[in-house]
């Protein structure tokens, strides 16, 4: 087997160097934004990774800037996305060592922002970054899966039956109904993850994923967990 790895020509415009941040695709495009760049905060740069989006238009092999409008998070690397039709939505995040847990929805249609969930110390999830996120669908309406991470749990709403360790990792897992700004605490059976981050969290069917590796107390990790979605249950 032979792999082939093509650097792709891009006309005239291109975005900046970065990391920790991601890309989500919807249609031809994949749309990126944020991420780390050792910039200072509320700087031009900052400002402007905070209210632009870089699109690669994959039938031409471009790049494009376009500007946003609402209410755009503030740039942050290790947050986590998720499309679902039209909206890709990012949750979470590092911005300068501050975490947060707000969810916000960006429309490919209209490029306008929309906070659906502003950050809380004593709601949802705790505040982090690098968890795993995927959606879900069950009776007609969408969720959020939110999944592990690491951050701040001090002074913050712990969750049932999970764990938090010293160094700010959780196995947290989380739903959040899209419709009603509602999280929601599923049952959690099987072999839970330890808390857990920077894994890859892919999705098998609509209500089933794999989620692979990450880093734990003990270091890196190469297990491999099948998990099951319902609306009140997750087994893995």
């Amino acid at each position: 087997m032979v792999l082939i790895f093509a650097r792709m020509a891009s006309k005239n415009y291109q975005p900046v160097k970065r990391r920790g941040h991601s890309t989500v695709k919807v249609g031809d495009y994949l749309y990126m934004w944020g991420g780390s760049r050792f910039v200072a905060l509320d700087s031009d740069l900052d400002k402007s990774m905070t209210s632009s989006m870089d699109l690669y238009h994959l039938p031409t092999s471009s790049w494009e800037g376009r500007p946003t409008n609402g209410n755009p998070p503030l740039r942050a690397s290790g947050y986590s996305s998720a499309a679902i039709g039209n909206n890709i939505y990012f949750f979470g995040g590092d911005r300068g060592g501050s975490y947060r847990n707000s969810v916000h929805c960006f429309s490919v249609d209209s490029f306008n922002w929309r906070e659906l969930s502003p950050s809380s110390s004593d709601r949802g999830p705790i505040m982090k970054a690098y968890c795993g996120m995927i959606s879900a669908h069950f009776d007609g309406e969408h969720y959020l899966v939110i999944i592990g991470g690491i951050g701040s749990s001090i002074n913050t709403s712990k969750q049932p039956d999970a764990k938090y360790s010293a160094r700010g990792r959780c196995n947290e897992i989380h739903y959040y109904r899209i419709s009603s700004d509602q999280w929601i605490s599923p049952v959690v059976t099987g072999d839970r993850p330890p808390p857990i981050y920077s894994f890859t969290l892919t999705p098998v069917t609509n209500n089933t994923a794999a989620m692979f590796g990450g880093h734990i107390d003990n270091g890196a990790s190469n297990k491999l967990y099948m998990i099951s979605f319902t609306k009140t249950t997750v087994v893995s």
